[in-house]
């Protein structure tokens, strides 16, 4: 019988391990998750008695927390020096809670099952908030984040196009004060790239982009954005984007650098620079095919074996001078190309050929998570937010291969129809209904001002780089604004004298 024990963050995170993959019916989009909870009670039945267990350790050293309370509001369990405990719960539906001090409080939610042990295991983040709050001191706030965490692309497109340079950025500016004010008229913003000004020294994507449909100049996007410019107005007129920027994982001068800053730049009407800020805008070709396609020539020989299989003639197409892109035939969401009738999705066709192939050979065997063989990748390592930091991996969320296949099978849109932060979080920390995490609003703020003003990636950053990551360069903004690598936490980064309080109600 399936265990389901899902997170819920307060101020900190927490590692639950769900023996498993979420349910395949967790991804549907404004679905609220199955795993419910009454804080202090049970639900279903409660003959039979069973229990909690589980380990609470440090997020940062990974070191185990004795003296860690756990919690359901009517049972309490202590961690030992092996930061182990034992709850003694009936089977039902719990809110759990965690507590040590000089850490922050957390809660889980998580569901008994009749019979069976549930394990239950904490990662939890060091207590903060006592620091001076640099924003205070500034007349505009900036934020700017990318909106999925990390993009992909390819270094060679002479053979075909998977994906093409493709990145989005997003901003929002606040005027600083005592009331803060979202400001989307009367200033500019711009973005620049002073390491990454020439893509064209390191990709031959716009050797190719016309026989692909893309006839677009050098240095320009399949959207019309140069690689630096201005950025215009959002679709829900709260920011500004540029989407599709054409930035490649090379600096000018060779650099591998998959996470590459961006400057922004906020002026007004008279061209008077009001803030900068810079954003990483990460971007990875580590998509590891040679890991399965070996041989002297693994791009070739994915064209040949795409033939052998599909009856297709991408070989001959090759050596005659025309190269495809996938979405040609296969239907890619991420680029609005609907593909052909009869032809299974792009997402579709990746997953479910290639399910059982991830251990073709030892070096795809070896990879962990085995996503990292198609997807950015262990020298990325773009798998860097807060939760990776707390042991959760590319299954927890997005199940294993099969999973990803049967989804889509069973009618999920690829792209549209994402992971939810609903399906593991209470409700004060879901998105907002029919829409994904990258595009919600924070609904719930403590006064009602900033409801249906500010992005929740604003304050959490994107998936797969939730504050506070891996990664550094990713924690440029909350630095500048808070003073720490945390989400954004402290109500003074926008307002001016306010009392600190939880950012969700």
């Amino acid at each position: 019988m399936k265990k389901v024990c899902s997170v819920l963050v307060g101020l900190s995170f927490v590692f639950a391990m769900a023996n498993g993959t979420l349910a395949e019916t967790e991804w549907h989009s404004g679905q609220t998750s199955s795993t419910g909870s009454t804080s202090g009670s049970t639900s279903g039945s409660t003959s039979t008695t069973t229990a909690i267990t589980g380990v609470v350790k440090d997020i940062v050293t990974g070191a185990a927390i004795s003296g860690a309370t756990i919690s359901d509001g009517s049972h309490t369990a202590t961690t030992s020096s092996t930061g182990s405990y034992t709850l003694s719960e009936a089977a039902g539906n719990y809110t759990l809670s965690v507590t040590k001090s000089g850490y922050q409080q957390t809660y889980q939610i998580c569901t008994v099952v009749s019979g069976a042990a549930t394990p239950v295991n904490w990662s939890l983040t060091k207590a903060y908030g006592n620091q001076y709050i640099p924003a205070s001191a500034m007349s505009y706030a900036v934020f700017a984040w990318n909106d999925l965490g990390m993009h992909c692309d390819q270094d060679d497109y002479s053979y075909f196009c998977v994906l093409p340079p493709f990145n989005t950025l997003h901003v929002q500016v606040f005027r600083h004060g005592g009331e803060s004010s979202l400001v989307t008229s009367g200033i500019t913003v711009s973005y620049s790239f002073p390491k990454k000004t020439n893509s064209t020294l390191h990709t031959n994507f716009w050797d190719y982009a016309a026989q692909f449909g893309w006839n677009v100049a050098p240095n320009t996007g399949i959207t019309g954005t140069p690689l630096s410019g201005t950025m215009k107005l959002d679709a829900n007129g709260k920011g500004f984007v540029a989407e599709g920027i054409p930035i490649t994982p090379y600096d000018d001068d060779g650099t591998w650098d998959p996470y590459g800053t961006a400057v922004i730049t906020v002026t007004n009407s008279s061209g008077q620079v009001l803030q900068t800020t810079n954003v990483v805008t990460p971007v990875s070709t580590e998509m590891m095919c040679s890991n399965c396609h070996t041989g002297s020539n693994p791009q070739l020989d994915i064209l040949q074996k795409h033939d052998d299989h599909s009856n297709t003639t991408l070989v001959a197409d090759y050596w005659s001078g025309k190269v495809h892109r996938c979405s040609e035939c296969h239907a890619d969401n991420a680029l609005s190309a609907p593909g052909k009738a009869g032809v299974e999705s792009l997402s579709l066709a990746m997953h479910n050929f290639h399910k059982d192939k991830m251990k073709a050979t030892a070096t795809a065997a070896a990879l962990t998570p085995d996503c990292y063989n198609c997807h950015p990748g262990p020298k990325t390592a773009c798998m860097r937010g807060v939760m990776a930091r707390a042991g959760k991996n590319c299954h927890d969320c997005h199940g294993d291969m099969n999973t990803m296949a049967s989804s889509v099978q069973n009618g999920r849109q690829p792209w549209l129809q994402e992971p939810k932060c609903g399906n593991c979080h209470d409700a004060k920390h879901q998105e907002n209904a029919n829409t994904l995490y990258r595009n919600s609003l924070l609904q719930n703020g403590p006064d009602g001002d900033m409801n249906n003003r500010i992005y929740c990636e604003a304050c959490h950053n994107g998936p797969h780089a939730e504050y506070t990551t891996a990664n550094p360069a990713d924690t440029v903004i909350t630095k500048q604004l808070q003073g720490d690598n945390f989400w954004i936490w402290n109500c003074n980064v926008c307002h001016s004298n306010y009392s600190v309080r939880a950012m969700h109600r």
